[in-house]
């Protein structure tokens, strides 16, 4: 018995468009297509279709299924285990998703107003946190960077909240072009967070030159702002060696 693509559809639970699109893909082609173009199924293609919704349901890709579908034989283990793997590596990156979106929610509700560079950045950074730090200890001592992540642990709302008012500050200040004095204030509220890190450029300023990994860091000031905030940070850095 053949079935029109309407039929066919309301038969199985499966949208027209899915059935075309699996046409296209040589997942499932019609039966019979008639001289008008309209296609037609048969009793034996709702099996075939149960075999592509099944292994879907098994969270197969359809690039597997259709690989899976030009088989004659299946060495079933080997592709369930194979399956279950991929799906397991996917748990795991919901599970940190989650992690992260409950952080990021606590962080918004932390700070009422966030810009939104500012927001993606600390996201971006939260996402690469191990790397980063792998990345720096090639040009940091271990313990500047250890100490400097023990504190942003990618989970910390509150320090990470108290970091975004900061970077708003020095953002209002650029904007508004606040006296050194008053950029140094700001400052110095930064790198109480982190002293080893502001005694180690005491003694290393050419660290002031290193360009950071764009793929891994990302900042929330515009180039302009950096090229600012670089210049009085190295003021900060002359006076303090004058005292």
């Amino acid at each position: 018995m053949m079935f029109p693509i309407g039929q066919f559809s309301r038969k199985t639970g499966v949208s027209i468009r899915t059935l075309r699109y699996y046409d296209e893909m040589n997942l499932l082609k019609p039966s019979y297509i008639s001289g008008t173009g309209r296609r037609f199924y048969e009793n034996e293609d709702v099996i075939t279709l149960q075999k592509i919704t099944g292994l879907k349901t098994l969270g197969f890709s359809l690039k597997d299924i259709q690989q899976l579908m030009r088989q004659s034989q299946w060495d079933i283990t080997e592709s369930l285990e194979y399956q279950k793997e991929k799906l397991l590596h996917k748990l795991v990156d919901i599970k940190k998703n989650i992690e992260l979106l409950e952080y990021t929610i606590s962080l918004a509700q932390s700070n009422q107003v966030i810009e939104p560079e500012i927001f993606i950045a600390l996201i971006h950074n939260n996402l690469h946190i191990e790397s980063q730090q792998r990345w720096l200890k090639g040009y940091l001592p271990n313990e500047i960077v250890d100490e400097s992540y023990d504190v942003s642990n990618g989970q910390n709302v509150r320090y990470d909240a108290h970091l975004i008012n900061i970077i708003n500050q020095l953002k209002i200040a650029y904007k508004n072009q606040f006296t050194d004095i008053e950029v140094h204030t700001i400052l110095e509220e930064l790198f109480s967070q982190v002293p080893q890190l502001f005694n180690w450029l005491l003694t290393e300023p050419k660290l002031m030159d290193i360009q950071l990994d764009s793929k891994l860091f990302s900042s929330p000031f515009s180039k302009q702002e950096e090229k600012w905030l670089i210049e009085k940070i190295e003021n900060m850095l002359k006076e303090h060696k004058t005292k």
